[in-house]
């Protein structure tokens, strides 16, 4: 499940590095357009730009509707992952003083003639491998700027590192959204913080986990086995079930490090019913940690040593706990490691949040 397939970006990254297709990206990304609008923007034949939105439809970024196309979700948030690699492209290969960024369909047609070559397995691999580089292709990124050589050793410049980080991203992202598009269509990113919106591609060789209720509840088996194999867990939540609640004491019991950040509303029952009522004395444990969030929570996070779990609310605002995106990759685990921090930057020590409340009510 989680072996990272680079031979998927060529390919992909030249549809969506296609004259028409960035085109079609650009104009959509402004709202819902008329196709004989699409067909004049593209400054393509008919038959090629409707080639380009078949294309798109068949990969779920836009929809025909009545009149017209639109993106979807993923389509807006795909395009805008593209646009921003992009930019920061244009910037590393053009930025002098005084520079400015140009309108964003010369920034991206800027990078195009490049890219053309880049999305050849070859040129792929040679960016992330220059030393096996052959001698034409050695001497075409040397004369382009994008290696250097010294002592002989080959060597990216900044210009190739940026070219490099491009294909990177690019593929990483175009795989991701591609491969759940039907998860982020139901499952808005809207709440999530932008810079793991940013890096959503590092959760390309991650699985989508349906976990549907049995005859009478759902069973959470691939979380418990996540939980009950972890040496630390670290985790952003909106709800809680008792017998989750039960299987991370174990682990606190055990020795493994524990910090959960919480929602305010989750507080109150959550400390009643698990730790006061059930007589656990998490102060006994210093590897025990609880949180409650000053920032609202739109996702499902457990990321632990060896596992990432992520979950999303649903277009009505509700946390969805049958769906996750589960993997065990080391730059998800990084991925989820990052989402926590920044929630827990921005939570207090649960004894904190009942002592603040208590000072402002005046109740216990």
């Amino acid at each position: 499940m989680d072996a990272h397939d680079s031979s998927i970006g060529p390919d992909r990254i030249r549809f969506y590095t296609a004259p028409a297709v960035v085109r079609l990206l650009v104009a959509l990304s402004g709202g819902p357009q008329r196709p004989h609008h699409l067909s004049a923007v593209t400054g393509c034949r008919w038959d090629e730009t409707e080639e380009a939105l078949r294309g798109l439809q068949r990969r779920g970024m836009i929809i025909r509707e009545a009149g017209g196309y639109r993106l979807t979700q993923s389509g807006h948030v795909l395009a805008g992952r593209l646009f921003a690699c992009a930019s920061g492209l244009y910037r590393a290969l053009y930025s002098r003083p005084g520079f400015s960024l140009p309108p964003l369909p010369l920034v991206v047609e800027g990078v195009l003639d490049d890219i053309g070559h880049l999305t050849l397995p070859t040129y792929h691999d040679a960016f992330h491998h220059p030393e096996h580089a052959g001698g034409e292709m050695r001497e075409w990124m040397l004369a382009r700027g994008y290696l250097s050589e010294a002592d002989g050793a080959l060597r990216l410049t900044p210009r190739g590192e940026a070219y490099r980080t491009f294909l990177d991203r690019c593929t990483g992202t175009i795989a991701t959204i591609e491969q759940f598009n039907s998860f982020f269509e139901s499952h808005p990113l809207d709440g999530v913080p932008e810079f793991a919106v940013q890096r959503i591609g590092d959760l390309m060789s991650a699985a989508l986990i349906l976990d549907l209720p049995g005859k009478t509840e759902q069973s959470f088996a691939f979380f418990l086995e996540i939980i009950e194999e972890a040496g630390s867990i670290h985790g952003v939540s909106t709800w809680f079930l008792p017998f989750i609640a039960e299987a991370l004491w174990k682990r606190v019991m055990a020795g493994a490090e524990v910090e959960l950040v919480i929602t305010p509303d989750l507080a109150e029952p959550l400390w009643q019913e698990e730790f006061v009522g059930r007589g656990r004395d998490a102060a006994a444990f210093p590897n025990f940690r609880l949180f409650v969030s000053t920032v609202p929570i739109t996702v499902g996070l457990t990321v632990t040593d060896r596992a990432l779990s992520f979950g999303l609310c649903r277009e009505d605002g509700t946390y969805d706990t049958v769906h996750d995106l589960v993997s065990r990759a080391p730059e998800a685990l990084a991925w989820g490691e990052r989402l926590f921090r920044h929630y827990k930057e921005h939570a207090v020590p649960i004894e904190d949040f009942f002592r603040e409340r208590e000072n402002t009510t005046g109740s216990a």
